[in-house]
């Protein structure tokens, strides 16, 4: 038997006498091959699409949080571009003159009621605020210091009904208390008779008179002008220039502070024609 299969063999391989036979039975048999290589087959694409799709939930995952990463670094920035803006309208002011000096401080927190109008803010003895102090936005005069502590101050704005300062009406230069009415987008005016000359459109400003504000800083413009029946005085409104319920850094005056003041006085006292004075009111006294 096994010489047989030899010498098959050999014919085979020196005259290709089976190589139909071969043919044939490579035809039949491929179905059986293909499907014995088939389940290896659907395990590769298998494992490659899965492979594939764990690489494509990776890269989806990675890409959104770059996104969620990249939204707020954005909103970051729009966030840093508003301050900016808001910084460089407060800093370059027309209101502001070269000779005042000046600080920004920023507001900590906000105390908005009826009866009760105060704002935090982050500058305090250690920054030389003193009590008195003006505010300013960058529209107009917003309040003044109340209560200074070490780091941090607590400042009144002039909506707050016990808030009162001297205005003038930049038309006429009528002068009149202005107050608050508890509300931030709205002051009023006292005491202003029936015959006073006052318009809807005025603008008012500090008239540097009642020793607290310097002159010439617009607070508010008149807005509502009412003769009411029985009243010896006219009604008057007016909104605030500054928006006092937006605002989020203001800035500080030194004009005239409490120390400025001592100074003066000591360098007064201290001055070659006070000594002189005293020298001769000496010797007059002299006998």
């Amino acid at each position: 038997m096994v010489i047989v299969s030899v010498v098959i063999m050999t014919i085979d391989h020196r005259y290709q006498h089976l190589q139909v036979v071969r043919s044939s039975l490579a035809t039949a048999t491929y179905p059986l091959q293909y499907l014995a290589h088939l389940p290896s087959a659907i395990s590769e694409i298998f494992n490659e699409n899965l492979a594939a799709r764990s690489d494509l939930l990776n890269d989806n995952e990675r890409l959104r949080e770059q996104a969620l990463f990249n939204q707020a670094k954005l909103q970051r920035l729009a966030l840093l571009e508003q301050e900016n803006a808001r910084l460089r309208q407060l800093l370059g002011s027309p209101i502001q003159t070269s000779h005042e000096k000046v600080l920004i401080a920023e507001i900590l927190s906000v105390d908005l009621h009826p009866f009760k109008q105060l704002i935090t803010i982050n500058k305090g003895k250690r920054q030389g605020v003193f009590d008195g102090q003006p505010l300013i936005a960058a529209k107009g005069i917003i309040g003044q210091i109340v209560e200074v502590y070490p780091m941090h101050s607590t400042a009144l704005l002039i909506s707050d009904p016990n808030h009162a300062l001297l205005a003038e009406s930049n038309r006429t230069n009528l002068r009149a208390l202005l107050v608050g009415s508890g509300k931030t987008d709205r002051v009023e005016l006292k005491n202003v008779s029936l015959s006073a000359d006052i318009r809807v459109g005025d603008l008012l400003h500090t008239s540097g008179l009642d020793g607290r504000y310097p002159p010439n800083y617009p607070i508010a413009e008149v807005t509502v002008i009412n003769n009411r029946p029985g009243d010896a005085f006219l009604h008057i409104e007016a909104r605030p220039l500054a928006d006092l319920d937006t605002i989020r850094e203001v800035l500080l005056l030194w004009t005239n502070s409490p120390e400025d003041d001592e100074l003066n006085s000591e360098e007064s006292n201290s001055s070659p024609d006070n000594a002189n004075a005293a020298e001769s009111d000496t010797e007059q006294e002299t006998p």
